[in-house]
């Protein structure tokens, strides 16, 4: 996992608050049992940040008091990927041709994992042929109507398909919480790859 900066405002203060908590347990502890050995103000702090980042801000409680306004991005993804690659250089059976079709854009199913705490971030798309992996991610939540994530990724290409080569590239995807839903679009570098698209994915767990 890596960081994400976020453009919440005053997202600081989570700390502030939670080395303020750390001293009143810390203080409150003494008043109550006398020192105490063993137990610093480190391990305090420590256990509350553990807590913090990993469970605590997800609570909905904190998110409808505005406290905290990042979304809960956890789990897998799934739906599909059209891209501008020429359609002859994919497998024809990695091709959808039910539903929903984009033109000029090849349809094909994929899937994204994201493992995500406080303050950082992994995003893992299962793609057709090769998986990516992120490098770097913004997620903006004043932007717009919904939220946006954006991240830089890692693409290892494919030992089966000589046209695609490791490659970076980039996405951005709206968060549509009603819906459960992540849509955007992807690029991958010119100098490297040079294809586009779009990503259609709603949560499954």
């Amino acid at each position: 996992m890596h960081n994400f900066s976020t453009d919440q405002t005053n997202r600081h203060r989570r700390y502030i608050l939670i080395g303020i908590l750390t001293a009143v347990i810390y203080l409150g502890a003494i008043e109550l049992f006398g020192p105490i050995l063993g137990l610093s103000l480190g391990v305090i702090s420590t256990i509350l940040y553990l807590l913090f980042t990993k469970y605590l801000w997800k609570w909905d409680l904190l998110h409808d008091h505005g406290l905290v306004a990042v979304p809960d991005l956890n789990g897998t993804w799934k739906g599909y990927l059209y891209t501008s690659a020429d359609e002859e250089l994919i497998p024809e059976d990695q091709i959808v041709t039910t539903g929903q079709q984009i033109d000029g854009l090849t349809k094909q199913e994929t899937s994204i994992d994201i493992d995500q705490t406080w303050d950082k971030i992994l995003v893992t798309l299962d793609g057709p042929e090769s998986p990516s992996y992120s490098r770097a991610a913004t997620i903006l939540v004043k932007e717009k109507a919904w939220p946006t994530l954006s991240y830089n990724y890692w693409n290892e290409g494919s030992q089966t398909n000589e046209d695609l080569d490791p490659h970076y590239g980039s996405a951005i995807l709206e968060y549509d919480e009603e819906e459960d839903k992540l849509e955007g679009k992807y690029y991958n570098r010119p100098d490297q790859r040079g294809t586009h698209g779009i990503l259609e994915l709603y949560r499954k767990n």
